[in-house]
């Protein structure tokens, strides 16, 4: 007979989901156009509007999963890795390669707010459609440059 989940919740848990960054830089992330600026060396509340807490979990677990990149690509391991493979192809790595820094994203550090930034949409009209309706960047007129007030064009 199938046993029914048990609540993995702590005992003491508030009902707010925190992302910790053990790292001592900053670390970031994106969601749904807003970038997450997580303090280093601290523990910040996912506080995200219009998002279930089931949701934030899962947010949150797609952040720890891109830390947990970050940190494995640091790691004597991944170096060793990659240092034997030809041509300089990435070697693969496992979950359970990434699962100490997953497990680090939950741990308690002191509290920070993490900063939200909202991520500007490209400009549209700088790009045509393929014939799959994909952007593509479009070819500049003769009289046209790639800078256009000081920022480099698609």
């Amino acid at each position: 007979m199938n046993e029914q989940k048990k609540n993995v919740l702590p005992v003491d848990f508030d009902g707010v989901f925190r992302f910790t960054n053990r790292r001592d830089t900053e670390f970031k992330a994106k969601w749904g156009g807003i970038e997450y600026t997580f303090p280093a060396q601290k523990m910040s509340p996912m506080i995200i509007p219009g998002a279930t807490p089931e949701e934030v979990q899962n947010i949150r677990k797609k952040f720890a999963r891109e830390y947990a990149v970050e940190q494995f690509y640091k790691t004597p391991k991944f170096v060793g890795m990659n240092a034997s493979t030809p041509g300089g192809v990435p070697a693969l790595y496992t979950d359970s390669d990434l699962a100490p820094f997953i497990q680090e994203c939950l741990e308690p550090l002191p509290m920070a707010q993490a900063k939200m930034e909202v991520i500007p949409k490209d400009n549209e009209a700088r790009y045509r459609k393929d014939k799959k309706g994909k952007n593509v960047s479009r070819v500049l007129e003769q009289d046209e440059t790639l800078v256009e007030d000081g920022t480099i064009m698609a």
